[in-house]
């Protein structure tokens, strides 16, 4: 039996392909719709094992390019995939004139089974005819699939990236217990300027990213200087300084996070230019930046450090007052005192 296995997959290729070979099929590959209806018209195949999604053509496609060629529509045709929302696919696969949609993954031997069986009901004239279907809702129902599809990938890929981003948070705050915490109430001190201040929920959902990765760049930093008690030397806070620069170096390869990286390197620039690590000054400085800045400056004042006690909510907001103009942005400080009790 001569067998064409289509899937993007070269694993999941040579799985199939060891699968048929240990039976005595003859075995060909492709990995799209396009490159396998070109070798199916060369040599054509006893039985195609396709996926769904692929690359230039995918398995739907392919499928319709099959069953309208006159030389191949009697092919069996199966999907083996792992796209599989409910009985949609499926569905659209038994209009389209597919066999059966198996889901991946099986057992080989399990997998061959299941396709004998298949073969056979071929063989005794009970394979299902294609339903007729006219091109609107083909598309209709195609669109559909594909569009559940990348909603479940945009899902995980968000989920992915805030589970990277509690990994980072937790690695850092079991540094020290002085910077555990801090983040999550930086998040919450920016957001609530970014919403006074009449920014885009999608803007703010990427400042709360950046607010939580902010510090990340002081896992780098030595233990000793973040608890120690006492002022640090000027060498000793030179290396402190290092730490936007690390938090960049850390979460650079993470192509999703790449609008973070000038926020999370520039949160310790101040208004007037004197801040570091670039010295940027007033609008040169990012949005996001200047918020962070304030909410990092007001949580760092309400909070115990190990060289002294938390001077107190009245005092922050006074150096903020004081500092409007000059470290701050005196509009962001604005925002965030109108959302912010300023009563003892």
């Amino acid at each position: 039996m001569n067998i064409l296995i289509v899937d993007d997959s070269s694993d999941d290729r040579s799985i199939l392909r060891t699968m048929f070979e240990s039976h005595g099929c003859r075995v060909r590959e492709a990995d799209n719709g396009r490159q396998a209806l070109a070798e199916a018209l060369v040599r054509r195949p006893d039985l195609i094992i396709s996926d769904a999604l692929m690359p230039e053509m995918d398995g739907f496609q392919f499928l319709r390019g099959v069953k309208a060629d006159e030389r191949l529509r009697e092919v069996p045709f199966i999907f083996y995939s792992a796209v599989y929302t409910g009985r949609d696919e499926e569905e659209l696969a038994r209009k389209l004139g597919a066999e059966a949609f198996v889901v991946k993954p099986l057992e080989p031997e399990l997998l061959w089974r299941k396709i004998e069986r298949l073969l056979e009901r071929c063989g005794n004239g009970d394979c299902p005819d294609a339903v007729t279907t006219d091109e609107e809702t083909y598309l209709k129902e195609y669109s559909q699939i594909i569009a559940m599809k990348l909603e479940e990938k945009v899902s995980e890929l968000e989920d992915l990236n805030l589970m990277v981003i509690k990994v980072l948070v937790n690695a850092l705050d079991a540094k020290s217990t002085w910077t555990k915490g801090h983040s999550e109430r930086v998040v919450e001190y920016a957001v609530r300027i970014a919403r006074n201040a009449g920014l885009y929920e999608g803007t703010i959902c990427r400042l709360k990213l950046a607010a939580l990765l902010h510090d990340i760049g002081k896992i780098g930093t030595y233990d000793s200087l973040l608890d120690k008690p006492g002022k640090l030397t000027d060498a000793e806070f030179a290396l402190v300084k290092q730490h936007p620069d690390k938090g960049v170096e850390i979460v650079s390869d993470i192509r999703q996070f790449d609008d973070l990286l000038p926020v999370i390197r520039h949160h310790h620039e101040r208004f007037d230019g004197s801040g570091y690590p670039a010295g940027l000054a007033g609008e040169k400085i990012p949005l996001l930046a200047r918020i962070l800045c304030i909410a990092d400056a007001y949580d760092a004042m309400t909070d115990d450090r190990p060289y002294r006690p938390a001077p107190g909510k009245a005092y922050a907001i006074g150096e903020l007052r004081r500092c409007a103009g000059t470290q701050f942005d005196a509009r962001l400080v604005e925002s965030f005192l109108q959302t912010e009790d300023t009563s003892e």
